[in-house]
Formats: structure tokens, C-alpha cells, sequence
């Protein structure tokens, strides 16, 4: 089934309403989850709705929380979310960011006392759309087992980086240091399917290709063993040890404690290419890159190269022609939403 993108942020924004989250706050969540389902990133998405309605109820999260300031300057910005949820803190202090990035060649915000923020590209996408360079990144409470490992020692510590151009949209690039991003663990449980072994390990070690595994106390792996494992450190330091937020063992699950305050941490860092030979020129090598990585000859079966986040505009693009087609995880997940505030969903 097949929902229209306005009217799918409606009954969304209608949900959050409903739960006791302000409008403009309502708003702000509909776009984002709903922006990364358009793009085909279904584990980020509306399947996030319901659980954040749980933290709500079980005390975890101040659905009406404002991020609070800590410390400013010319070009960067500490602050608390005060417990909050985390898309609406994280859109308003980047938007306050952008504000200052205008005038400095590199800015760079913190956020502590958060909770899941979503998609970390949504805030890469917000600097390239104002011209900039944007990074972003969160820790998460630990879900990776250190190389060599068989605990959860890490976060899977999502990271994100977009660059515009001016005859391509942007290039975006956004991973998590997991081999797979949970939610994709919890969208194939959803979907009675297994898993391709080598995503997680069970508490002993041992492959599964079983999703229910995680939810027994399996662990996901990095990707590419150490280099995974060095990115989710590189985010930690950002993230948990410069935000001072939770670290590590510090953050708390918001999946399976959502009565506690996650104290998850966040970093965005803008970089303004007016400084370094000016926007028009960047946007135009970035262009160039772009045009030469399409150039690139295929292997058999391939019919073309993608650069970073082609293959999302395209189904952003189809997604606002045709509709927003959701994983059975989702649908069941923004059902049981709609439930929990009793607003209709057709």
C-alpha cells in the first residue's frame, strides 16, 4: 500500500499532536521520519513513531522540552536538550548553526541530553541545502562488539556527510558503524525473514542468521572489522566525550529503558566554502567529481555507477510522484501509534 507524502506527514504530525508533542515540534518529526522513508531509509522512518510515544508515556522523554544553551560563540554552540526529543532539538540548534556558518569558515554545535535524532543525513542535507559542507553524527548506547570482541562495548554511532553541487543535487553519505543499522534487524523480525549471518552474533560468539537473536542479547559487528570499529570511536569523541553527554555504557537504551533519560549526544560541524574559493566554484567541482564518477566504466550486470545519495533522490523523487510505499514493520508500528493517541489512520 502506497500513502501520499503530505498526507502521510499529516497523520503523523496528527500522532504527535495527540501524544502531547507541540505542533511546530510535531511538524519538525513528520518531516524527518517521513523525508527518510521517501528516501527508502525504512529503519529510521515512521517505524520510530510508536516507540518514541513510549518513552513519552513511560517518563523517558519531555515531549515538550526546549534545547537549552550551555555555552556560545562566534562559531559554535554547546547545548542541552534537556531530555527532549531528539529530532526537533537537533533541527533547532543546527538551524542556529546555518545562522552562524554564514559568517565562519567552520562551525561546529554540540548537543547532550538528547534521544534518537533520526536519519543522521536529514542534518548533513540541511548545510548542503544552504550551500555548505554538512557533518553528522550521534553515539548511541552500546549495540557493537569491539573488533575481537563478543559484548556490546560501542554504538553503532551513525555519521553523515553532504556536499552541494549545482547541476547535481548533493552528494550524501550516511552509515552506522554496525554492519547494519537495527532497525533493519527489526524490520525482518517484523517481517518473519532471516537475516544474512555475519550481521550480528549471539551472546556466545556464534553466527545467526536468527533477528529474534538480537532481542536474546546478540551483538552487532562493525563494518570492515577495525575501520568500523575506529569511526564508532572517532563518533564517541565527538559525540560523547566533546558533547558531554552519555558515553558509552553511559547512554542509555531509549529501545529498552525508555523510562530513563537516553543522555544521547550529537555534534554537527558546517563548513562554508565562501572561505575556501567561494561557493559557486565548490559547487562546480563538486559537479565535476560527480560527473567524473558517472563516467566510470561498469562490471557485467551493472548498468551504471552511483554516486552518494543518487539513489535516494531517486526514490525521494518517485516517492513524491507515486507515493511513500512502507515496510509491513512500519505500517504495523504507525498503526500501533495512531492507537496509543486514538487519531484515525486510514
Amino acid at each position: 500500500m502506497k500513502r501520499q507524502v503530505g498526507e502521510l506527514k499529516g497523520m503523523v504530525s496528527a500522532i504527535c499532536r495527540a501524544g502531547g508533542i507541540p505542533s511546530a515540534d510535531a511538524e519538525m518529526i513528520a518531516d524527518v521520519l517521513v523525508t527518510t522513508d521517501m528516501r527508502g531509509i525504512h529503519s529510521h522512518g515512521v517505524v520510530r513513531l510508536a516507540r518514541y510515544l513510549d518513552c513519552i508515556r513511560a517518563g523517558g522523554i519531555k515531549p515538550a522540552a526546549e534545547p537549552v544553551i550551555l555555552s556560545e560563540s562566534a562559531n559554535s554552540i554547546m547545548a542541552s536538550a534537556d531530555g527532549g526529543l531528539g529530532i526537533p532539538a537537533s533541527m533547532k540548534i543546527m538551524r542556529r548553526l546555518l545562522d552562524k556558518a554564514e559568517n565562519s569558515a567552520i562551525s561546529i554545535a554540540t548537543l547532550n541530553h538528547s534521544d534518537h535524532y533520526g536519519a543522521a543525513g536529514q542534518y548533513a542535507m540541511m548545510a548542503a541545502e544552504r550551500g555548505f559542507v554538512g557533518l553528522s553524527m550521534s553515539n548511541t548506547c552500546p549495540l557493537v562488539a569491539p573488533t575481537g570482541g563478543r559484548a556490546a562495548a560501542i554504538g553503532n554511532n551513525p555519521f553523515a556527510y553532504a556536499a552541494p553541487g549545482k547541476k547535481h543535487r548533493a552528494v550524501l553519505f550516511d552509515v552506522c558503524m554496525s554492519k547494519v543499522a537495527a532497525g533493519k534487524i527489526e524490520i525482518a523480525r517484523g517481517a518473519g525473514k532471516k537475516i544474512p549471518t555475519g550481521w550480528i552474533i549471539t551472546k556466545d560468539g556464534k553466527d545467526t542468521d536468527d533477528p529474534e537473536d538480537y532481542w536474546r542479547g546478540a551483538v552487532m559487528l562493525p563494518f570492515a572489522e577495525h575501520k568500523g570499529y575506529g569511526f564508532a570511536t572517532l563518533v564517541e569523541t565527538m559525540t560523547g566525550a566533546l558533547a558531554m553527554s552519555g558515553m558509552m555504557s553511559g547512554v542509555h537504551s531509549w529501545n529498552m529503558q525508555p523510562g530513563r533519560d537516553a543522555d544521547t549526544g550529537h555534534c554537527f560541524i558546517v563548513i562554508n566554502p565562501t572561505f575556501f574559493g567561494g561557493q559557486d566554484a565548490f559547487k562546480e567541482r563538486i559537479d565535476a567529481m560527480i560527473d567524473e564518477l558517472k563516467r566510470c566504466p561498469t562490471v557485467d550486470g551493472v548498468e551504471e555507477v552511483l554516486y552518494p545519495g543518487e539513489l535516494e533522490w531517486r526514490r525521494e523523487a518517485s516517492a513524491i510522484a507515486d507515493g511513500v510505499e512502507l515496510p509491513a514493520a512500519s505500517e504495523k508500528e504507525l498503526a500501533r501509534a495512531a492507537q496509543m493517541t486514538g487519531v484515525h489512520m486510514a
